[in-house]
């Protein structure tokens, strides 16, 4: 699992180098198509990296976006009318059952679909045809995604640049995750202060809340821990009644347009009184923190690649302080099935 995070940048300079013209002929016919909106489809992972998507499509090239309900095209089949959509199908592995219904059910509808996935003999990379990108992570061993969740995001991303006319500044991008790289020790430090936790809040809003998610699910998987993500404004929408002094907490909040909605947050976690660990490059924010890690600024939507890749590292080592190899967590395998 570590090896494979510290491969990250050179796995986002190969997508960026091998991909960007497949990207850009493919945006060129998503424009000709003229889509209403996006559908974007996956699960587990890839479903926290269809949320980046969302809003990345919507910042940067105005296209509505929605998630897709996979049990309405497999279990209940009873897939909705969407030939005006733009599909995209996202998969790790890309034998993701319901991602690769959705893609094929949008295909019969004429919807235009678009398979992103690390695994070029895939179904899902051959359903899509010329609207195909790979990852370019080669293959993960472990079974927690790292590499290959970056690799989705910045696919995402690259997508709606292209879509946009927009030029993606690869430079920061990679900056974004060398940076948390350089400080692999401090979060290593930060890691001892939780081994013993078995409930974690994960708090994030905006471009943030597919981190806070991720790092959730990467907690679950490689920790064993009850790991709850989600979006900080919803969590003062009642779960707030959860915490108390036994209750960590960890909140994104980069110095983007949700900082004020993060401070307020974080305002009234400290008047619980639960604990609070703050991923920021906020000195305000970072002040209010009990414990906090402080991120690299950045434009607001290459933030969440710094957050992702704290939150990989330090699920790797709170996993090793707990004695559990994160390479080959209990139940799970790499492809994950479900017999429809």
């Amino acid at each position: 699992m570590l090896a494979e995070i510290e491969e990250v940048p050179e796995v986002l300079r190969r997508l960026i180098d091998r991909e960007s013209d497949n990207v850009k002929a493919i945006a060129s016919r998503i424009k000709q198509y003229a889509p209403e909106f996006a559908l974007l489809s996956g699960r587990g992972s890839s479903d926290n990296a269809c949320i980046y998507g969302q809003y990345a499509f919507q910042l940067i090239a105005n296209l509505p976006s929605a998630l897709s309900t996979g049990s309405v095209y497999t279990l209940y089949k009873n897939p909705p009318h969407i030939s005006k959509a733009l599909v995209v199908g996202v998969s790790q592995s890309g034998e993701t059952d319901d991602v690769c219904e959705t893609v094929k059910r949008a295909e019969e509808e004429g919807a235009l679909t678009v398979g992103i996935a690390n695994n070029q003999e895939s179904t899902l990379y051959k359903l899509a045809g010329e609207n195909a990108i790979y990852m370019q992570a080669n293959k993960e061993e472990s079974v927690c995604a790292t590499k290959s969740f970056t690799a989705s995001m910045a696919s995402l991303l690259m997508l709606a640049y292209a879509l946009a006319d927009k030029p993606l500044d690869d430079v920061s991008l990679l900056t974004s995750v060398e940076t948390i790289l350089r400080h692999k020790e401090q979060v290593s430090a930060l890691a001892q202060r939780y081994m013993l936790a078995q409930n974690l809040v994960i708090l994030g809003t905006g471009l943030s809340y597919s981190a806070a998610k991720e790092t959730a699910l990467k907690l679950k998987e490689a920790c064993y821990i009850n790991a709850w993500g989600m979006s900080s404004v919803d969590f003062l929408h009642g779960p707030i009644a959860i915490l108390s002094h036994m209750s960590p907490v960890i909140i994104f909040a980069p110095a983007d347009a949700t900082l004020p909605a993060s401070l307020n947050v974080i305002e009234r976690i400290k008047q619980v009184g639960a604990h609070v660990l703050v991923i920021s490059d906020n000195e305000e924010a970072l002040k209010l923190g009990d414990a906090w890690f402080e991120l690299p600024s950045n434009h607001d939507l290459l933030y969440p690649f710094s957050e992702v890749t704290f939150a990989q590292l330090f699920a790797f080592y709170l996993a090793r302080l707990r004695n559990i190899n994160p390479d080959k967590p209990r139940y799970l395998s790499k492809v994950t099935q479900v017999e429809l």
